[in-house]
């Protein structure tokens, strides 16, 4: 496996926790996210292969076991694992692996489309991706960061992006195209009877009002066979509400973990390294 930044953040002697992004994010994505957290976090967030400052991918197997792997190489104590799109995903992965590591899970709009296939969102969503789908099929990557783009709840985004990161974004859907055994096909199992509902550990489900449709049915979905799951729909947040809203994000946080009897509240000393 490729080398794998990790940035350290938050305080130390707080609750152990690991970040997961999503995909074209980074690690440092969540620095503003933690420094709005009342409940002091020691924080661990990494790099997925081809991303921030993480060597480049390798190309080939399961990309939503491999980065379930990543997130069980940085929970150095049983830790609350906060997940964003692919990383949350990918989290959940893990979580229903090795419930014993984890002490609960923030799950932010995860994209495990597998357990919303009888949502009635899920056909139009199927068929949004087909074009897609084609563009992987074809090898066109720059379409297909187009399309990826569009179907995050941002149509106008790629017209907008400097050449450059269009090239990096082209370069980088390879890896979506390598996430469908895991989220669509559920290589993992995570949706088979009893699976989620033996996860005994307090899930966080947050989604955006107005990202688009399959994400919250994801969340609703999860809601039904997560046992102990609570889920917080934010008003006028779309699918990058960590970065949009992030104050209200940390506010929802602070409370699931409040109630949930994690840490009592202080203003964490944000640090990175």
């Amino acid at each position: 496996m490729s080398r794998v930044h990790c940035t350290r953040l938050g305080r130390p002697g707080g609750l152990p926790a690991v970040f997961a992004h999503c995909f074209l994010g980074h690690s440092g994505t969540w620095s503003r996210l933690i420094a709005a957290l009342r409940t002091p976090l020691d924080a661990q967030a990494f790099d997925m292969p081809g991303h921030g400052r993480s060597g480049a991918w390798g190309g080939q197997g399961d990309l939503h076991a491999e980065v379930a792997a990543l997130v069980g190489r940085f929970v150095a104590d049983p830790a609350l694992l906060i997940g964003h799109s692919f990383g949350g995903a990918a989290a959940l992965r893990f979580a229903l692996d090795r419930p014993e590591r984890v002490t609960g899970l923030v799950l932010i709009e995860p994209v495990f489309f597998a357990v919303a296939a009888g949502e009635p969102e899920f056909a139009a969503h199927r068929a949004a991706e087909a074009v897609l789908h084609e563009a992987f099929a074809t090898g066109d990557m720059q379409e297909a960061g187009r399309v990826f783009l569009a179907l995050n709840g941002d149509a106008d985004a790629w017209d907008a992006l400097p050449e450059p990161q269009r090239a990096q974004i082209a370069r980088q859907m390879t890896m979506v195209a390598a996430s469908i055994a895991g989220v669509h096909a559920d290589s993992g199992g995570l949706a088979a009877p009893g699976r989620l509902e033996a996860f005994d550990r307090p899930v966080l489900l947050l989604d955006g009002a107005v990202s688009p449709p399959t994400f919250g049915a994801v969340n609703r979905a999860l809601a039904r066979r997560l046992p102990r799951a609570c889920r917080v729909t934010l008003p006028g947040a779309g699918h990058m509400l960590p970065i949009t809203h992030g104050p209200e994000v940390a506010d929802a946080i602070d409370r699931f973990l409040l109630d949930h009897g994690f840490a009592r509240p202080g203003k964490p000393e944000t640090r990175a390294g």
